[in-house]
């Protein structure tokens, strides 16, 4: 076969079903940057609504977005001096402003730094003192007094609420009432320069900073609506263009969050209304996609298993989505299977992390969804399963190993971390740069891509390697089982190494009517002699990260503490 992409290694087996006349490569624009996206969507929709926040009634045309963006940059350039290479943090909930914000510092050139509003002082400076380049620090007031905290003796030299009572403060609302909007107007090399540096989550230690170029972000947008994604391929791309601005979503994702601000980007490209709701609340939800005729919708497996155990679930219209995606960890068959029987779509899974932008793999609507699959990647993204730290030699069909991705969304690097960025980014005997994900995955004969685990949480019993991922799957069968997570304790004999331990939220109804050893004794019948869990706890919580994912190392922090306090 003739392989056109530049990113692809030639006869990979997941490009043998692609449909004649369905271009393997894209020609990427040289853009004056990514805020060029809302540019082309307020010229062609001005009058689409970008942006709708239910909590607040509050709601943005493209034409209005581009308007505030456009004022916004002339004030960050006025008023506060910014230029190309400053640093803009910015800490806040979803919000009208976070959003001209993001666009207006596009077009000045400076660097967007999104804080995670639930952040602590110390994750705050951690952020501030890595980057270095803050210049302004911009915070919603209900979060103002942490982040001067975490701004303490730092170089930045202005700290902007949104909002405040106080007439002679200044505010970004301040800013927004008295510039005109007059755009910025700068040079960028779109391949080179930097739009945004995204710290990640944090769970193996404090964040680092994954340097974003414009280029990567601009090419990862087109990659989702370009690649047959979402369901709208019509056999080029001049046709899926004719999709634009005809579709709804909603996120609960906070903006400030790689997921979060790639659905925004991916959005204003294509001119699609975005609902921005505050909280994930399962009944709301499935009665806005009822209310607003959602036409895709997109979250983490955690909020497809609320949604099919919520009483609206069976009751309310979802005729209108046409497209629905799962991401950030893999989705329970029985969860899949549920979602199908109510709503007759197939849940995608999606795959991607900050390291490549966000998204790397997804189904095509030429394809035959595979619940349990990450499917195939996406146009112009080449992947690969290797045994660490042979990073050239691909393992066969069907072997586990670490996913390396390949691709134009593929990260500059970690800010300011040589040590991290080199050992992440690896080199094939071509010099071809590959991002290491941390991830265990395998890939089978058709070129279908599954994720087993991670490479860091791996459980070893009796020499056994063991994901928790996959034992969690097998949990969730279980009738009883709401919510489960799963990590692997030390054996105090140093026998076996470690045990396999779930803790479990179990649905209401089977409160004080289940027991531990019930749970076990089931999972014996059920789940591999090796691979059952030994140990079980209840509880009323299973900790997550900031963006939803199980935090399975604060688990096991809470494990490792307990076991030293009662010795055992």
């Amino acid at each position: 076969m003739v392989n056109e992409s530049p990113w692809i290694r030639p006869n990979r087996p997941w490009l043998k079903n692609r449909p004649e006349g369905i271009p393997k490569t894209l020609n990427y624009p040289n853009l004056e940057g990514f805020h060029c996206f809302l540019k082309k969507s307020a010229k062609d929709f001005p009058n689409n609504v970008l942006m709708f926040f239910p909590d607040r009634n509050e709601k943005y045309t493209f034409y209005e977005t581009d308007y505030y963006t456009n004022v916004l940059s002339n004030a960050f350039v006025k008023e506060l001096g910014i230029k190309k290479g400053d640093g803009i943090a910015v800490m806040t909930p979803n919000c009208p402003e976070y959003v001209f914000t993001a666009y207006a510092s596009s077009q000045t050139g400076a660097i967007l730094i999104p804080i995670n509003f639930l952040y602590k002082n110390k994750e705050i400076k951690h952020v501030i003192d890595k980057s270095d380049i803050v210049k302004v620090f911009i915070a919603d007031e209900h979060f103002f007094r942490n982040a001067k905290r975490g701004a303490k003796e730092s170089s930045i030299e202005q700290i902007i609420k949104i909002s405040s009572d106080n007439p002679d403060e200044l505010t970004i609302q301040k800013l927004l009432e008295e510039y005109p909007p007059v755009p910025s107007k700068v040079d960028i090399d779109i391949w080179e320069d930097l739009g945004a540096i995204l710290f990640t989550g944090g769970t193996t230690g404090l964040p680092k900073g994954v340097m974003l170029t414009h280029s990567n972000l601009i090419a990862n947008a087109l990659q989702y609506y370009n690649t047959g994604a979402a369901g709208s391929w019509q056999g080029s791309v001049e046709e899926s263009i004719k999709t634009y601005g005809t579709g709804r979503t909603l996120t609960c994702n906070p903006l400030c969050h790689g997921m979060g601000f790639y659905i925004l980007n991916v959005t204003v490209l294509a001119a699609t209304t975005l609902i921005l709701y505050s909280r994930f609340d399962p009944g709301e939800i499935l009665k806005m996609v009822e209310k607003y005729r959602l036409t895709t919708f997109s979250g983490i497996p955690t909020m497809y298993n609320f949604f099919i155990n919520h009483p609206d679930f069976k009751t309310r219209d979802l005729s209108s989505i046409e497209l629905c995606a799962s991401g950030a960890a893999p989705l329970p068959p029985k969860i899949a299977k549920l979602w199908k029987e109510q709503t007759g779509l197939k849940v995608i899974n999606a795959y991607g992390l900050t390291e490549v932008t966000c998204m790397c793999t997804m189904a095509a609507s030429w394809e035959d969804i595979n619940p349990i699959s990450i499917s195939f990647p996406v146009i112009d993204t080449d992947a690969k399963i290797i045994n660490p730290p042979d990073y050239i030699t691909e393992l066969s069909p069907g072997e586990h190993g670490e996913l390396l991705i390949r691709g134009p969304q593929v990260m500059k690097g970690y800010w300011k971390e040589p040590e991290a960025t080199k050992e992440t980014l690896v080199k094939d005997e071509n010099g071809n740069i590959w991002v290491r994900t941390g991830d265990i995955a395998t890939m089978d004969k058709n070129g279908f891509f599954y994720i087993v685990g991670r490479l860091k949480e791996m459980i070893k019993y009796k020499g056994y390697r063991i994901l928790p991922a996959e034992v969690e799957g097998s949990l969730h069968a279980n009738p009883t089982v709401l919510e489960c997570a799963v990590i692997g304790v030390p054996d105090p004999d140093e026998v076996v190494g470690e045990f396999v331990k779930a803790f479990i939220k179990l649905k209401p109804e089977f409160d004080g009517k289940i027991s531990e050893q019930d749970i076990i004794d089931w999972a014996k019948k059920n789940i591999a002699a090796y691979k059952y869990p030994r140990i079980i706890e209840f509880v009323g919580i299973i900790p997550k990260t900031p963006v939803g994912k199980i935090d399975r190392k604060a688990l096991r922090l809470k494990e490792l503490k307990k076991r030293k306090r009662y010795n055992l």
